[in-house]
């Protein structure tokens, strides 16, 4: 039981883990729960302490929405932020980092005889982390997280994400341009923001929103140049991340106390009488029998009364 809050960062990849477990510092616990593990860190905000959760969920919508609900029923956070790389659209350049405001779906459609006919889904991000969002974006102190020497920040934009299962390696591929007819005012493209806020969608108290770092545009994906920019992108949006949980005001957390201790024994006789009993502060014991000639006793609750 703790009574800090608790924030829980999601990456895909693993060099996106690394970025963030780097940024953190410190000492980490590794806990299992629901057969995932995670890694615990102390987080010092500016109006909370945090107990920070870090997870690695793996690639695509579908593993990424099933790895969310795993964290989500486990640590019970006030806060979700999926974090990592993406491709730039539209005015996003390398190095610039995407807070979403939503996050579109582009897989949905229907392939008739004729056409394929699109059905693009969009969820909403948290309203309350967009706001807090721009006024990181507004101070600029966040890049000093990643590049302590940075004279200025990289440009940050609050704007949609489209997300599906394909890589998309270029400019003028069928995806793409399903994604410029569709999804017109999205700024990136990932592969797992959809599942993730889906998930968190189910979910009660919780405000969850995508954080990507740019590290490619459509046009000029490659290998090579991934080595390079993903590392950058990675830190970068983990920064800019931290910088958002640093400014968040948590809700109060209420320790819930324990449930009341009941020891129960069962005695069975060769007869086939049987005698149950209860013993703990605030139990009760409820005493029958089904048969014939049986009876049954309901006792009062035991009450332990102080000497005066």
């Amino acid at each position: 039981m703790t009574t800090r809050p608790t924030a829980v960062i999601c990456t895909p990849l693993e060099l996106e883990y690394r970025a963030v477990r780097d940024l953190l510092g410190g000492t980490a616990t590794e806990e299992q729960r629901r057969d995932s593990i995670y890694e615990l860190f102390d987080f010092r905000g500016r109006k909370a302490e945090w107990r920070l959760v870090l997870a690695l969920t793996g690639r695509g919508n579908a593993e990424t929405s099933a790895a969310v609900e795993r964290a989500l029923a486990a640590w019970e956070p006030q806060v979700l932020l999926l974090v990592g790389v993406g491709g730039g659209l539209r005015s996003s350049e390398v190095g610039d980092v995407v807070a979403a405001t939503k996050v579109y779906g582009y897989e949905g459609g229907q392939d008739t005889d004729l056409e394929y006919l699109p059905r693009i889904d969009s969820l909403p991000t948290s309203a309350v982390l967009d706001e807090q969002a721009k006024r990181v974006g507004i101070e600029g102190t966040w890049i000093w997280r990643a590049e302590p020497e940075a004279d200025t920040a990289p440009a940050v934009h609050h704007r949609p994400i489209a997300s599906g299962g394909k890589v998309v390696t270029g400019s003028t591929s069928y995806t793409a341009e399903l994604i410029r007819q569709h999804c017109g005012d999205a700024t990136a493209i990932d592969m797992e923001g959809f599942g993730a806020m889906a998930a968190a969608r189910k979910a009660r108290g919780v405000e969850a929103t995508v954080i990507r770092g740019i590290s490619d545009r459509l046009h000029d994906k490659d290998k090579e140049t991934d080595k390079q920019t993903q590392p950058m992108a990675a830190r970068r949006a983990g920064a800019f991340a931290l910088a958002l949980l640093d400014r968040y005001d948590p809700e109060p957390v209420t320790p819930v106390p324990p449930a009341p201790r009941s020891d129960t024994t069962f005695t069975f006789t060769p007869n086939g009488d049987m005698y149950t009993g209860s013993i703990g502060s605030h139990t009760n014991t409820t005493i029958g029998s089904i048969g014939p000639n049986s009876t049954g006793h309901v006792h009062q609750p035991y009450r332990h009364y102080e000497e005066p």
